[in-house]
């Protein structure tokens, strides 16, 4: 989906809803999921207005499914000393981070747990942390990176490191594999050229991104 469509269908939902005919659990106490498994308990609670899973997945063994066992006041939550996890809407930069099963289910009014929302911005982060720290290596260089793929896949990026930073980090950003490409084999062109000369495969990134991610 085109990101000026998913903004208008995010933007729609915002408006209907506060309106629309759905159980609203804000202010209504602490959700409980206990483990079939581990039998560990998970406890939440509505942060926004919106649709929650009757089963998660065991936050504690990670192996199993957890239940929806009960609803308790927040009162007894605090004196049980309970963890309580929130049930969000993502902002609609967070939304465009997720997968495409958890869009979906966002846009149909569905809430996601803010610890997940925070851990994929966290990982966002580091990602232009690493890419940051590799273009600070050629600031007022003229230099050219080659990226090389298991499989043998590459491409190149020329000319000033700060002109193609917003590539380079949409890329590692959007596509996991490309921040492999770019953790495992990145190195100045002219060095390969010495080595590899007229083997070096000059591509696109948008091909590379075409070959390397199976889209």
């Amino acid at each position: 989906m085109e990101e000026h469509q998913l903004r208008e269908e995010y933007n729609n939902l915002l408006e209907r809803i506060e309106n629309a005919q759905i159980y609203d659990g804000r202010n209504k106490g602490v959700d409980v999921y206990e483990c079939k498994l581990c039998g560990e308990r998970f406890f939440t609670r509505y942060k926004d207005k919106g649709v929650t899973p009757f089963t998660i997945k065991c936050r504690h063994c990670d192996h199993s499914i957890a239940t929806h066992i009960e609803t308790m006041p927040e009162t007894m939550a605090n004196v049980i000393g309970a963890v309580v996890h929130n049930w969000v809407r993502p902002t609609f930069e967070q939304l465009k981070q997720l997968d495409d099963g958890v869009i979906e289910h966002v846009l149909e009014g569905g809430l996601v747990l803010e610890d997940d929302l925070a851990s994929k911005d966290d990982h966002a982060k580091e990602i232009q942390r690493e890419a940051q720290k590799l273009l600070e290596q050629l600031v007022d260089t003229d230099a050219s990176f080659m990226f090389i793929g298991d499989d043998g896949n590459c491409f190149t990026l020329g000319g000033d490191p700060v002109k193609i930073e917003a590539q380079i980090v949409f890329a590692m950003i959007r596509y996991p594999v490309v921040k492999e490409i770019i953790k495992k084999c990145a190195f100045a062109y002219e060095h390969a050229n010495k080595t590899l000369g007229s083997e070096i495969k000059n591509v696109t990134l948008e091909h590379l991104i075409e070959i390397n991610s199976g889209n």
